[in-house]
């Protein structure tokens, strides 16, 4: 089935099913989720819970994490009915950091990249740490727009095992969010990774996604926007591709 197939309650029921299926084919007995509390988790989160199979979130917070980011994390977790934990990363992010400190050059820019790409991939190792624990699924919250540009970390928050929100665009997930029932304040939420104090998704691009949307779309953006657009799409094609492989060695 194809998303444009279908009206948005349709899709939210195919997703429900084809997140069923996948845990099926992978013989797992769960989901493992991070909540951040951001609107792409708490769609993703909402979907899980309806699958009637066991969910487990998890808030991981870092020491850029904001408070409120906290707080929403686990109002998503109490509007949708999931069991949730809190496992701060902190310790590990700052005892990792300090042990690495030599591997880094004194460049403050690049410094920040590294440390959120740091942080997403210590989320990804306790994930899958829970996952397993748990014999269930790390489940994904990528959308379209964070797909095509690339705005994932590479074994971080693009490490998991479904993607469920990743043929909808953010415009998309708002409304499935507003049709889930998604708490009133995460969709009036400034999109944010928290990888640093005051960063958001939008500033850090250097174009909307209402822009990035009208583009998946097939509709023309100004052309600043279309070149921050192929900027960011042309240097991650290695993020939405396997390791590549040479060819077999014939004896």
């Amino acid at each position: 089935m194809k998303e444009n197939s279908m009206n948005l309650q349709q899709y939210a029921d195919y997703l429900v099913d084809w997140l069923e299926k996948q845990r099926d084919f992978y013989r797992a007995k769960g989901y493992v989720i991070g909540i951040s509390g951001g609107i792409d988790s708490a769609v993703a989160v909402s979907l899980l819970m309806k699958t009637g199979a066991p969910v487990q979130g998890l808030i991981l917070p870092s020491e850029t994490t904001a408070k409120q980011d906290i707080i929403d994390a686990y109002a998503v977790a109490e509007s949708a009915g999931c069991p949730v934990m809190e496992v701060p990363i902190i310790d590990t992010y700052r005892t990792f950091m300090q042990s690495a400190k030599p591997l880094f050059r004194d460049d403050a820019e690049r410094q920040n990249v590294i440390a959120g790409n740091v942080q997403a991939r210590l989320r990804m190792i306790t994930l899958y740490a829970c996952a397993q624990n748990q014999q269930a699924i790390v489940v994904g919250t990528d959308n379209a727009a964070e797909w095509h540009t690339g705005y994932f970390t590479k074994f971080g928050d693009g490490g998991v095992d479904v993607v469920p929100l990743v043929q909808l665009r953010k415009e998309q997930v708002f409304a499935l969010g507003r049709l889930l029932g998604v708490p009133q304040a995460i969709l009036e939420k400034a999109p944010s990774a928290g990888l640093w104090q005051g960063q958001t998704d939008e500033d850090e691009m250097g174009v909307s996604y209402a822009e990035i949307d009208a583009f998946l779309r097939g509709e023309p953006v100004s052309e600043q926007a279309q070149k921050q657009i192929d900027f960011w799409h042309n240097r991650s094609h290695h993020k939405r591709m396997l390791a590549p492989a040479p060819e077999k060695l014939c004896e």
